[in-house]
């Protein structure tokens, strides 16, 4: 498994419909998977492919 992501790094992942972003919260070496959290009660496992990097876009 190559390491794409950090704990820490924010990440779109598709929840249903829409994207949501979340944060990289644990990486599962064995099943090659990320546990991402979206808030305090929402979270899932997603393999790399199915994440995008996020990056907030800076608003004067």
């Amino acid at each position: 498994m190559s390491t794409q992501y950090k704990i820490g790094d924010l990440v779109l992942a598709k929840v249903g419909t829409a994207p949501l972003v979340g944060v990289v919260v644990y990486q599962d070496v064995k099943r090659d998977r990320y546990l991402i959290r979206f808030s305090g009660v929402q979270q899932d496992y997603y393999s790399a492919d199915e994440l995008t990097p996020y990056s907030p876009s800076k608003k004067a």
